[in-house]
């Protein structure tokens, strides 16, 4: 993707995070018919090497599960938040009118090969991780144990492992960082009321380089 260099993210523990947050994505193949697209989510984990991989399941009846018995070159997405932005919101329009709109957002890309996993234990386990990560602000989160095991292990029989590693990474926050202060404080003030997340983001950054600008001076 276009990755202007103030847009770039290049902090791991950031990234990490959004893919934590916003785990659905996107993952992109090549099929004998062309390019084909499936939404998965996705957990963030160390293989069996100790580094850093994707891993989740599709189901057995998922034509891309038949095309995996050699790994398979993968582009996987993650959207974080995203946002329109209006020229309204910059206070110096007011002085110079030649803005236009744009949209903010996160986006994190991923390319690596996708192997199949079709071990029962693996799947298991992967299944317990998922129901853990994704239950984890429910009152009484639910566990694999709340269902009868004999439906757990159809529905584990049903399923193939998936596992992509981590070949190259490319992460772009687009927060406003090409406006003046004044104009991303005017477009946190803008997004406040209906997108708060990404206004939040959008003042932390605006706050940071005030701090900056002062600790310079």
């Amino acid at each position: 993707m276009h990755l202007p260099k103030q847009f770039k993210q290049d902090d791991w523990k950031n990234i990490s995070q959004l893919i934590g947050r916003y785990p659905l994505a996107c993952l992109t193949t090549l099929s004998d018919t062309g390019l084909v697209a499936e939404h998965i989510p996705l957990l963030l984990a160390k293989n069996l090497a100790g580094q850093w991989c994707l891993q989740g399941h599709i189901a057995r009846a998922n034509p891309l599960a038949k095309r995996l018995d050699t790994p398979l070159p993968t582009l996987v997405v993650f959207q974080g938040e995203s946002a329109y932005v209006s020229p309204n919101y910059y206070p110096t329009k007011a002085v110079n009118p030649k803005v236009v709109p744009t949209w903010n957002y996160q986006a994190v890309h991923v390319n690596g090969l996708m192997t199949a996993i079709d071990d029962g234990t693996w799947k298991l386990d992967l299944m317990q991780r998922l129901t853990k990560a994704h239950e984890q602000t429910q009152a009484k989160p639910w566990q694999i144990n709340d269902a009868p095991s004999t439906f757990i292990e159809g529905l584990n029989k049903a399923i193939v492992g998936i596992e992509i590693s981590i070949d190259n990474l490319q992460a772009k926050y687009k927060l406003s960082q090409n406006q003046s202060v004044e104009n991303q404080q005017g477009v946190a003030n803008g997004l406040a009321s209906h997108q708060p997340v990404m206004a939040e983001l959008i003042q932390q950054h605006a706050n940071a380089q005030m701090t900056k600008g002062k600790n310079a001076s």
